[in-house]
């Protein structure tokens, strides 16, 4: 069985380039989430700095993710890199095993035996 990929990219962008980044960012959203493959793709601003971004892909396989960095969208998204303010941060991580709040109500039942 393939591994999941999540895809972390944490960008800060020149407060005068705010506006064309955002309008570019959101034209990039719904294609990427329509592709094969993607499980989610989302889009967060920083709450502490409103010129920082978060870009967050889940991928179903490492192939899926390969086809989408090929694809002109994901070439748009790099040409907005002339916006930012500092080198963007790029993660690519795969996932064998993902739990939720169970995990959180096993520990606290296991903390509260002990």
């Amino acid at each position: 069985m393939d591994t999941k990929m999540l895809v972390t990219l944490r960008m800060i962008v020149r407060p005068e380039s705010r506006s064309d980044f955002l309008d570019t960012m959101r034209g990039t959203l719904e294609p990427a989430r329509v592709e094969r493959g993607c499980l989610s793709y989302r889009f967060y601003e920083d709450v502490e700095n409103r010129n920082a971004f978060v870009l967050v892909e889940e991928w179903a396989t490492q192939a899926d993710l390969e086809r989408h960095i090929v694809r002109d969208n994901q070439r748009q998204l790099l040409e907005l890199m002339d916006l930012l303010s500092e080198q963007p941060e790029l993660r690519f991580n795969t996932v064998s095993h993902t739990e939720g709040m169970d995990l959180v109500e096993k520990v606290l039942k296991t903390e509260g035996q002990g």
